[in-house]
């Protein structure tokens, strides 16, 4: 454990507590955390979902086998680090060391790791410059706040709580497009909060209140079509089991549907879509022809035009045909004013919606203008939901899914010996200099 980094995410009394805490959830040997991991894979798999376990690669090289079994049924072992350290704390150069290292330590335990998550949730540019280099598809390493369901003001004001916010430098749901983001070819994909350690632990939350909190961000991800990147670590499995079930059965019954996914198919899903074109072209005065290249699970959306369609949600309906020519008043893209700023631009093509720049309102099915820097990703999303349209979108997620959803947790002990030895791990060269040979020969 890093002691530095407990006091100041928890305090000194949170720090106090969680010890006596880890003490009942942890053993000598492993069993009781397969216990757990073995709790966690049935509730996820009786409910067809596959999780996401970043793991901490001197824990795998402890327990390779063990491990390695769960990947081979179906979950996700993505990368934690080399040991249980703040990776915004180290160079470039300390950071290609270590990661390079990690991914070493999971391809000799017959694994190939795709993302990663940062320990804490810290990360920084390096961190992302090195996971480009080693081929890395995503990092899940950015806390996204929803707002509490019981948003009193003791809740907010709850000093640990604030400290969460503070030391994962969490962004505002409420601000943001709570979705994957392509920057330079690697995928960012968001991490939930309220999280486990947050729901228990700095919260005190019993249930049924827990499991209200998740269904909250589900009824919230669902309505705007974003992610909900469940962080659930397999050591409060037990105390949660209740809140992740009820989340997961909540989701299968929501319709539209919700696509559910580890976090490597979501960051393919996102890579693949992120090549995909939507054109439309003028044919006539007021006649348009619409094409979308792209594969056959890429959901295109209409709004107020004539073509086939099936509902699907509000206004909007699913396109049954991938290029058709319709006839409309207004043109069926958004239109950005001049003085909006590029940044605006990048970001509706992320979303997947065509626009022209022009100062003519009318004429647009939907129309943007931001006079300056300072706007906000919901304020754009939300003018353009509120447009009447007409308007065409290749939409986030595939086979016509609303949202998404993934369930994650972090695997960085699985034996008392492991949480102990993080401690050491951090200080010593195992980190940032030449000691790896203590623990990198992996037992099978």
């Amino acid at each position: 454990m890093n002691i530095a980094m407990s006091l100041r995410g928890r305090g000194s009394i949170g720090s106090a507590q969680r010890a006596l805490k880890v003490l009942s959830r942890f053993g000598t040997t492993a069993s009781e955390m397969s216990r757990r991991l073995d709790r966690y894979e049935r509730i996820t798999s009786d409910l067809g979902v596959r999780p996401t376990w970043p793991t901490t690669a001197c824990v795998l090289a402890r327990h390779p086998s063990l491990l390695r079994a769960y990947a081979e049924r179906g979950a996700e072992l993505a990368l934690h680090g080399l040991v249980h350290g703040d990776h915004a704390a180290l160079d470039r150069r300390e950071q290609r060391e270590a990661i390079a290292r990690a991914i070493d330590i999971f391809r000799h335990a017959g694994l190939a790791p795709v993302g990663f998550r940062g320990p804490y949730l810290l990360y920084n540019d390096a961190t992302l410059d090195v996971l480009r280099e080693l081929g890395l598809r995503y990092h899940c390493s950015q806390a996204v706040a929803f707002p509490v369901f019981r948003d009193d003001e003791r809740i907010q004001a709850a000093p640990s709580y604030r400290r969460a916010l503070q030391l994962y430098s969490a962004r505002d749901s409420r601000r943001i497009a709570v979705r994957p983001k392509v920057r330079d070819g690697l995928v960012d994909i968001p991490v939930a909060i309220p999280d486990d350690e947050i729901l228990l632990d700095r919260l005190a939350l019993a249930e049924p209140a827990r499991s209200a909190e998740w269904l909250h961000i589900l009824d919230l991800t669902h309505e705007r079509g974003d992610l909900f990147t469940i962080q659930l670590h397999p050591e409060r499995i037990f105390e949660l089991a209740d809140a992740l079930r009820d989340t997961l059965a909540a989701a299968r019954r929501r319709r539209p549907v919700v696509f559910t996914a580890t976090l490597g198919v979501i960051a393919g899903w996102w890579l693949r879509r992120s090549g995909f074109r939507l054109h439309v072209m003028r044919t006539d005065d007021d006649r348009y022809r619409v094409r979308l290249d792209a594969d056959a699970d890429a959901t295109l959306l209409v709004r107020g035009l004539d073509v086939s369609r099936t509902p699907w949600h509000g206004r909007d309906a699913i396109s049954t045909s991938r290029d058709f020519e319709t006839r409309a008043l207004r043109i069926p893209v958004v239109g950005v004013s001049g003085r909006t700023p590029p940044a605006v631009h990048a970001f509706l093509r992320e979303e997947g919606l065509p626009f022209a720049v022009s100062d003519d309102a009318q004429s647009y099915g939907a129309h943007i203008d931001v006079p300056g820097t300072e706007w906000t990703e919901a304020q754009v999303l939300d003018a353009i939901d509120s447009a009447p349209g007409p308007l065409v979108r290749l939409w986030r997620w595939p086979n016509g899914a609303r949202s998404a959803l993934a369930v994650t947790g972090d695997v960085d002990a699985l034996t008392l010996q492991d949480f102990v030895l993080r401690f050491w791990e951090t200080r010593s060269s195992l980190w940032t200099g030449a000691g790896a040979s203590v623990w990198t020969g992996t037992r099978a």
